[in-house]
């Protein structure tokens, strides 16, 4: 993943990789042996876990510590194959449920204006689940916090409707750099950089339409987003990141633009604060 700041402090920041599937890319993530996968089904799993160590997740009650809740299920065609061998496009047609409008209509944020650390996890059977006769495909939901996926001990919406919705909205540590390695809630004015803007590009089927045509359209995107959320200036400050050739590869069509959180407090008046 590319990314470019547009201030007069920022430096120009080549990324091979955008969040995981950050938040989005394809999980090898497995459901229980089960020819279904059941909405609302909690799991405890790792964002960093092995794929060994993911297959094994099985449903738990949403009351125990989980970190995923399933929020849409379906089926695969027999004629997909082993989904680890499936082309990106087609396990991006498979997982198009798998959006933001759908997982936070789940969560009961409907009407949120900013993008939240929930993320859609798109999850398929692994080979030997496919063989032994698995066509189920699901979405996930998952909050991320920190390095890892933030576990909760009830349902999902539950959490949500408890909490403030600025609690969820999306910071990383510093200016997010080559790589967004960690997200927290934002706490730090000082340091934080705040994510105001989400942009899908592309189609499942799409050609990667080249690093200067991707370039072009997160500046026009994350430059128009920024506007409101900082103190107008001559040059003032957002960055921008946008899919490398690798991660379009993977499955990445994200733009995705940020502020200083500092500078985002101080235009509250002109904007929602999530």
């Amino acid at each position: 993943m590319n990314v470019f700041p547009r201030s007069s402090f920022a430096r120009i920041l080549i990324s091979a990789s955008m969040i995981a599937t950050a938040m989005a890319g394809i999980s090898a993530i497995s459901a229980p042996a089960a020819n279904a996968a059941e909405l609302n089904a909690c799991y405890q799993y790792k964002k960093s876990g092995t794929k060994d160590q993911a297959a094994s997740a099985v449903p738990i009650e949403c009351t125990r510590p989980h970190t995923a809740q399933t929020y849409w299920a379906g089926t695969l065609p027999n004629n997909f194959g082993v989904p680890e061998k499936a082309s990106i496009s087609a396990r991006l047609k498979a997982t198009s449920r798998c959006t933001t409008k759908n997982l936070e209509s789940f969560l009961g944020m409907a009407n949120r204006k900013l993008p939240s650390r929930f993320t859609s996890i798109p999850v398929m059977p692994t080979k030997a689940q496919w063989n032994a006769g698995e066509r189920w495909v699901r979405c996930d939901a998952a909050l991320l916090g920190g390095k890892g996926y933030q576990s909760l001990k009830v349902p999902a919406q539950e959490f949500v409707a408890a909490n403030a919705p600025e609690t969820f909205n999306f910071c990383t540590p510093g200016v997010p750099g080559n790589k967004i390695s960690a997200v927290y809630p934002c706490l730090n004015v000082k340091k934080n950089w705040i994510l105001i803007k989400e942009k899908q590009v592309g189609t499942p089927t799409s050609r990667y339409p080249g690093n200067n045509s991707l370039s072009n359209n997160s500046n026009k995107t994350c430059k128009a987003a920024a506007k409101p959320f900082t103190v107008l200036k001559k040059y003032y400050p957002f960055w921008q990141i946008w899919p490398s050739q690798a991660g379009w590869q993977r499955g990445s069509r994200t733009i995705l633009c940020f502020v200083p959180y500092k500078e985002f407090m101080q235009t509250l008046d002109k904007h929602p604060a999530s």
